[in-house]
């Protein structure tokens, strides 16, 4: 009896050890699944702003290029996830895998090529594969835009907002004739005002790598713009009686009168009339269709009206000294008597 019950112990005892042995293993397990995962809050970048789209991405047409951004979830043994974005050249590398070309490539013929590649190093393994953060690329907008340069911008932004991003369409700009060079050759003439009355999205189409914008001015105002166009940076100075003396960005082709229109208008005291401008310290009065040049230096005077009646005007000083004159005599008078 006593043997038995021994033996009984001795088995409850074994399997308790067995059963602890389980669960360590796959506590073992479960904290491995951390330790060897990819996951990372600062790779996934959790705190970029949301991505807002007008609608989601059509996989069919949505091209792949250098910055896309993918996240993929590869299950076998252990729990693998992470972001890998589309390299300068266009590979996507995969850590522990290996690069693949995708560059050209729309989403969902992408999704795959991805998952064969995978495939190749995990066998039977579930691979999940999703764009996660889109690509930003610089195209080049020349011609009559306020700040003509490269504009920084998403895969999905349209043409009105790239312009934007580089202060908008100057005032002599020919908005109903604007050409898209794609990286191709292939020319699109756009209207934005077309845009503007009916709404249609084919007047202000996305933009792809490598297209190039080309604003022209307005026939009338070409030969301004090819005089006066330039580099430097040096902005025209506005002062006397307007209503928001000071600096102004330089715009080519811009006149006298856009510029006191910039610096808020004349004042009630100025005189639109009798405008001086200062150009290489040469003081002269100007035409208000004069155009303007970096480093022009734009004086609206005091009004004939405000010299004569304002304050501190000549007739009030000469009322004042004319006062300081008759209490001068009233007071020699008395004196004398």
């Amino acid at each position: 009896m006593r043997v038995i019950l021994f033996n009984i112990i001795y088995i409850i005892v074994i399997m308790g050890c067995a059963r602890a042995q389980i669960e360590l293993n796959f506590g073992q397990f479960d904290t491995r699944v951390t330790d060897k995962s990819f996951l990372d809050n600062g790779d996934l970048k959790l705190n970029k702003p949301t991505i807002i789209l007008e609608k989601s991405l059509d996989p069919n047409n949505y091209i792949i290029g250098p910055g896309d951004v993918f996240g993929i979830n590869i299950n076998t043994m252990e729990k693998m996830f992470f972001p890998t974005t589309v390299g300068p050249v266009g590979d996507l590398l995969i850590p522990g895998v290996g690069p693949v070309s995708i560059s050209g490539v729309n989403l969902k013929n992408s999704i795959q090529l991805i998952k064969d590649r995978i495939s190749k190093t995990y066998n039977n393994a579930d691979i999940g594969v999703s764009l996660i953060d889109l690509k930003t690329f610089k195209i080049q907008i020349y011609g009559a835009v306020i700040n003509p340069g490269f504009a920084e911008i998403q895969a999905t932004t349209r043409l009105d907002a790239a312009i934007e991003k580089l202060g908008g369409l100057h005032r002599y700009a020919d908005e109903e004739n604007i050409s898209i060079i794609s990286s191709k050759g292939a020319i699109a003439i756009i209207s934005l005002k077309a845009y503007l009355i009916d709404g249609n999205l084919d007047n202000n189409p996305q933009l792809y790598e490598g297209d190039k914008i080309n604003l022209p001015y307005l026939p009338s105002h070409i030969n301004e713009f090819k005089t006066n166009v330039t580099f430097k940076r040096v902005p025209v100075l506005v002062t006397g009686f307007v209503n928001l003396p000071g600096p102004i960005n330089y715009f080519p082709g811009y006149s006298v009168k856009d510029y006191i229109g910039l610096a808020g208008g004349v004042s009630e005291l100025g005189n639109v009339k009798k405008v001086y401008l200062i150009r290489d310290d040469i003081k002269s009065k100007i035409n208000n269709n004069e155009i303007v040049i970096p480093g022009d230096h734009i004086i609206v005077p005091e009004g004939t009206f405000s010299v004569l009646f304002g304050k501190n005007s000549f007739l009030q000083n000469l009322t004042a000294l004319f006062s300081i004159i008759s209490t001068y005599t009233i007071i020699s008078d008395r004196l004398g008597n």
